[in-house]
């Protein structure tokens, strides 16, 4: 997690210097906290029950000795100028937690306080301060900030030491770390930090960006790490004694802000609890924007910087929020966990945050918050994204949310798809309704501030027109925010921008598109499968032949079928935002140029050999992972053609036969080290070798051969032919004939009984969705006419 985190993010984090007096809160945390414009109390005044101050040390019990427990006192000391909570100033000396490196053994008789009970760790200690400060900034304000509360968070220990499972991530709304060290860019606490954002934004990937909290140098410095699509920025440090009023805005910001403030995308919501699919689920599409494959278009090969090693800092722990918890596979990670357990609450005042204890992580529920019903269920603002399993559905399942599309407000049925990463396009299609007819919304983060380069995708969508096979683009819009905002991330970032972000920027944007399609490895027939191959290259020929248009991406995450009436079927490939239009050379600025594991031989070479350049011929041991003020290298051209395509849709041909053991999606029990595992896990340079070896050795053939699963055996012979066909393709291009002839010679050789019934049986279901819905309008049309009958009736009774 670590080492992917790091290259995805490397020379893309932003550090803010000491902010201005204008900008007290700095550039990045007065961009995000906006929506918060709240009054805040004065610091000094806040005051708590004593009993409610859970930690004192010698100088609180000292200084109220005399009081009763019920007495008011202040949270903040003026005269020592630190706060009335024993907060943590050392590195952990107990046996329950990590011990740091540059500390002295731990003193095993401090395992405990007086009187036997057992100590409270860094993360409990600090956790329960900031639920305090939340609590007296309410009360002090009740009619300001309790009042305007979307949704509470309390934050909890309950993760410190145990790892949250993955998919518990989608329940987190924001993290934070611990550490005694000082903060370095290199140091475990921010590798934890990264790692948790991946997460955040893999499981909610509707997000607009994450936010992690780090407390470092004796705990005393707090920083904001901000995380988006574009990479990240890492907030002016603030003295947590001194910067009362930054330290309290954040915590009020963050418990009593719009969730806007947090990152969560005020146009979008949800009625259900909702999570992206996985990959048991059905219709899941496997492919992900894997972090260690960042596409070169997503950032410009620059010169690298080489970085000495990690130096030794302190043990890190972490904080983080979350809602409802399900079981799912651990995280493998060596961070352990702070979290802050978030709910709808409509009281006046918050309430007293519960005790959490810390439990092992088990198959159960740990925590189990769940929203209130929205008051207002026709207000796309109503209500929160709250994850879950959402499971694909053959048939329409019930609403799930909504989302805007300029004015209109579509209904949200399913999440289709969802990408994983940090940087990257972010991309998540729904299925959605408007006015009774279906729709796929595709929601992502368009490279580049430039039109030509944001509007690439819906340009090429509007000269595809009319072609078969291909998506028809029916609205689109950039998303805004709440104040009317375009919603780009490079309004997060202080201008001027280091140059090794130049070109990084991205812009937020909504296609609504028709019609819907069902992934191709969820094919009925393996008849169906060859035809939708053989379609999709027909797409591919009139694409360059008639629209003078190549599409540049033909990947397993592309390649669909579209359903057609009569229970028949057609190949259907989406995603044309890298397409471009034919140049007479065929040379196209580096970017869009496929994902790695489908990526052509010619491809892997090219984008290997430029990285050799920018990294001036060797290997990087280290990541300098902040920006830097390096110029970058000019724009890279590679030579790209449909051929190259043609070899990514054998690829993708191949990863189906191998990864699936049938029909409808059938996941394959996984080989271990197969021919798609070692082009997914290999950088540009071993899979062009890789690549180039598979198609020269007699032996890789046998390979292939072997590891086809018995179901596809009837495409034995057309793997092994196409599989020739491609083997000087970086010679003696492929051309469309070729494949097609190939692919309809073996169609014709296949069996029509397997279609046969899989027809009758998708008949049979579309007759009986179709019954449901007329006895469904039937009964609507009858109750309507029953009750005007009524009201009919009651006002002739009142004449």
């Amino acid at each position: 997690m670590d080492k992917f985190t790091v290259n995805e993010l490397n020379r893309l984090v932003i550090r803010e210097d000491e902010p201005a007096a204008s900008q007290p809160l700095g550039h990045m945390l007065s961009h995000i906290f906006q929506p918060f414009t709240s009054p805040l109390p004065v610091l000094s005044m806040l005051q708590i029950p004593l009993k409610n101050i859970l930690h004192h040390n010698e100088r609180t019990r000292a200084k109220f000795c005399e009081n009763s427990p019920d007495d008011l006192v202040p949270l903040y000391d003026t005269d020592a100028q630190l706060w009335n909570w024993d907060l943590p100033t050392l590195a952990p000396t107990t046996d329950s937690e990590s011990i740091d490196p540059q500390q002295p053994e731990p003193d095993k008789e401090d395992n405990t306080q007086d009187g036997g009970a057992k100590k409270a760790t860094h993360e409990e200690i600090v956790s329960s301060f900031f639920n305090a400060l939340a609590i007296c900034l309410a009360k002090a304000q009740p009619k300001s900030l309790a009042t305007s509360v979307t949704a509470t968070c309390t934050w909890t220990a309950a993760h410190a030491h145990k790892p949250l499972p993955g998919t518990d991530w989608g329940n987190i709304r924001v993290s934070a770390e611990l550490t005694c060290s000082a903060y370095q860019p290199t140091m475990q606490l921010v590798k934890a930090a990264d790692a948790h954002a991946y997460l955040m934004l893999s499981q909610q990937p509707w997000r607009r960006f994450a936010l992690v909290l780090s407390l470092t140098n004796a705990y005393r410095e707090l920083r904001v790490l901000f995380y988006d699509h574009a990479g990240g920025v890492v907030s002016p440090s603030f003295n947590i004694n001194q910067k009362l009023h930054i330290v309290a805005h954040i915590i009020a910001a963050i418990h009593f802000g719009s969730l806007e403030c947090i990152g969560y995308d005020l146009t979008i919501s949800f009625t259900k609890q909702v999570c992206p699919p996985h990959h048991h689920t059905k219709g899941y599409r496997p492919i992900k924007n894997l972090p260690s494959r960042r596409q070169l278009a997503d950032h410009a090969i620059t010169a690298p910087m080489s970085e000495p090693p990690d130096p030794p800092c302190g043990n890190s722990v972490h904080v983080a929020a979350n809602e409802s918890i399900f079981p799912a596979t651990e995280l493998k990670s060596s961070a352990s966990h702070i979290g802050s357990g978030t709910h709808i609450s409509n009281e006046s005042v918050v309430p007293l945050p519960p005790i959490v204890q810390a439990t092992a992580i088990s198959s159960a529920p740990l925590l189990n918050l769940t929203t209130q019903a929205p008051p207002e269920p026709d207000s796309i603002f109503s209500a929160t994204p709250h994850p879950s399993q959402f499971p694909y559905s053959a048939q329409s399942p019930e609403p799930c949310g909504k989302i805007h599309v300029r004015e209109k407000i579509y209904t949200i049925k399913r999440i289709l798809f969802a990408s994983r990463g940090l940087v990257s396009r972010g991309t998540v299609c729904y299925l959605a309704t408007l006015d009774d007819e279906e729709f796929i919304i595709k929601d992502h983060w368009v490279q580049g501030k430039e039109d030509q380069v944001v509007l690439n995708e819906i340009e090429m969508l509007r000269r595809m027109s009319g072609v078969p096979g291909v998506p028809t683009l029916v609205d689109w819009w950039i998303v805004e925010r709440s104040n009317g905002d375009t919603d780009m991330t490079s309004k997060y970032r202080k201008q001027p921008s280091p140059r090794s972000i130049a070109g990084t920027s991205r812009l937020h944007v909504r296609l609504v598109l028709t019609p819907c399609a069902r992934p191709l490895h969820m094919f009925r027939t393996v008849k169906e499968l060859v035809k939708a191959l053989r379609d999709i290259v027909i797409i591919q020929r009139q694409a360059v032949e008639e629209c003078q248009v190549l599409h540049r991406d033909c990947s397993l995450n592309n390649a669909m079928i579209v359903d057609l009436l009569g229970g028949k079927s057609r190949g259907f490939l989406i995603d044309w935002e890298f397409a471009v239009r034919i140049n007479p050379d065929i040379k196209y600025a580096m970017g869009g140029t496929g994902t790695i594991p489908f990526m052509s031989r010619g491809l892997l070479t090219q984008l290997s050999d430029a990285q050799k350049v920018a990294s001036g011929g060797k290997k990087m041991t280290h990541v300098l992972k902040t920006t830097s003020n390096t110029m970058e290298l000019p724009v890279t051209q590679v030579v790209q053609s449909f051929s190259d395509d043609l070899e990514s849709l054998f690829f993708v041909f191949i990863w189906i036969c191998i990864k699936f053991c049938g029909p409808h999606g059938q996941v394959r029990e996984d080989l271990g080290n197969s021919i798609p595992d070692r082009w997914n896990n290999m950088d540009l340079e071993s899979c062009g070798a890789f690549k180039g070896n598979f198609f020269a050795s007699t032996k890789e053939e046998q390979c292939l051969v072997d590891e086809i699963h018995p179901y596809f055996n009837d495409l034995i012979p057309l793997a092994t032919e196409w599989h020739a066909t491609l083997k000087d393709n970086t010679e003696k291009l492929v051309s469309f004939n070729d494949i097609l002839t190939l692919l309809n010679s073996h169609l014709d050789r296949l069996p029509d009984d397997e279609e046969l019934v899989s027809v009758v049986k998708t008949l049979k279901e579309s007759a009986a969705a179709l019954n449901k819905r007329v006895e469904k309008r039937v009964a609507s049309q009858f109750f309507s006419a029953e009750l005007l009958k009524r009201r009919k009736s009651d006002d002739d009774s009142d004449v």
